[in-house]
C-alpha cells in the first residue's frame, strides 16, 4: 500500500495491538501538517525540515514575508512530500495590522500518482500558540 504512515498520535490498533497506520489521502493530509507544523532545524540532521510559519505567530508580517513564506512552504512540500504536486499555498491572518496568535495555512494540491483523476485537493491547517 503505497499512502501509508503511522499515526502520528499513536493510537493502539485493537486486532493487532500495535501502532495504527493512517493510509490514503490521511497519510498524505498528516504529512503535510507534519511538514508545515514543525520550524526549520527543529529535526536533527534534516535542517530543510519544516517551515518557518510559526515564527511568524506574535508578529506583524509584512506582505514581502507573506509571500515569501508561502513560496517557502510550497517548495519544501514539493520536495519533501513527493505524493503530491502544490499548486498555492495562502497564509491567511484574520488581521493583517495587529500582532496576530493564530493563522491558518490553505495548501491546494493534487496527487502525484497517475492512476488518479488530477483533482485539485485543499487543506487548511491553523497555525496557533
Amino acid at each position: 500500500m503505497k499512502n501509508r504512515d503511522l499515526n502520528i498520535f499513536f493510537t493502539k490498533n485493537t486486532d493487532t495491538k500495535d501502532i495504527s497506520f493512517v493510509t490514503g489521502n490521511a497519510a498524505i493530509i498528516q504529512s503535510i501538517k507534519n511538514i508545515v507544523l514543525t520550524r526549520s532545524g527543529e529535526r536533527p540532521f534534516n535542517n530543510y525540515f519544516g517551515t518557518g510559519v510559526l515564527d511568524l505567530l506574535f508578529d506583524q508580517p509584512s506582505i514581502a514575508s507573506l509571500a515569501f513564506l508561502q513560496n517557502d512552504i510550497a517548495d519544501r512540500l514539493n520536495f519533501l512530500e513527493p505524493r503530491i504536486i502544490v499548486q498555492g499555498v495562502k497564509i491567511v491572518y484574520p488581521v493583517l495590522d495587529e500582532i496576530n496568535t493564530d493563522a491558518r495555512v490553505n495548501i491546494r494540491f493534487i496527487l502525484n500518482n497517475s492512476q488518479t483523476n488530477a483533482q485539485e485537493q485543499t487543506v487548511s491547517i491553523a497555525v496557533n500558540q
